[in-house]
């Protein structure tokens, strides 16, 4: 497990610093006081520090929403082979956003990921767009599903980052995102 935990350590703190978190820490601590757990007789606590100075500390006191989210799609890139992430860019910038969608292209080359997302930069990545719908007809709710095409795509994208209305800037805005993903 300790030799487990040095390479783990330096893959989760690579990942950390492609994620737009440059400055963190990573460890993996691994403590045995002769007790027999249900998983053996090691206890195992991720230790972080997300700013230069600060000494590490248990991840789940410290963490805020977005540095989690984060720490979750690095430690799931290194050990999962299919991923899926309900809104990984909660609590996020546009600047963390966009290291998170390229972080996710580059992991999806190689394996298959889902990603609920409300952000473009997110949404502009992906290989393929699906279009989830909640719909209400008087007492009952029903859930539509249905992949886009390259027009969906633009237009969805556009109402993401307008707030709903496609207006011909946003439409231009997200037909250039939308070939810049094709670049990256």
């Amino acid at each position: 497990r300790e030799n487990a935990a040095k390479v783990l350590e330096e893959n989760i703190e690579k990942s950390l610093h492609e994620l737009n978190m440059e400055k963190s820490k990573f460890k993996v601590n691994i403590e045995n006081d002769g007790t027999f757990y249900d998983n053996g007789m090691d206890k195992v606590e991720f230790l972080i520090s997300t700013n230069p100075g600060e000494p590490l500390k248990p991840l789940v006191k410290i963490a805020s929403g977005g540095e989690l989210s984060r720490v979750m799609l690095a430690i799931k890139s290194i050990l999962a082979d299919t991923m899926i992430f309900d809104e990984i860019d909660t609590g996020v910038s546009g600047k963390a956003a966009m290291s998170i969608a390229k972080k996710l292209a580059v992991i999806a080359k190689n394996k298959q990921v889902i990603c609920i997302t409300h952000l473009p930069q997110l949404t502009a990545m992906a290989d393929n767009h699906y279009l989830i719908q909640k719909n209400t007809d008087g007492e009952l709710a029903s859930t539509t599903l249905k992949e886009l095409d390259e027009e969906g795509r633009e237009l969805e994208l556009a109402r993401i980052i307008d707030g709903g209305e496609v207006t011909e800037l946003a439409l231009s805005h997200a037909k250039q995102m939308l070939e810049n993903a094709k670049n990256n």
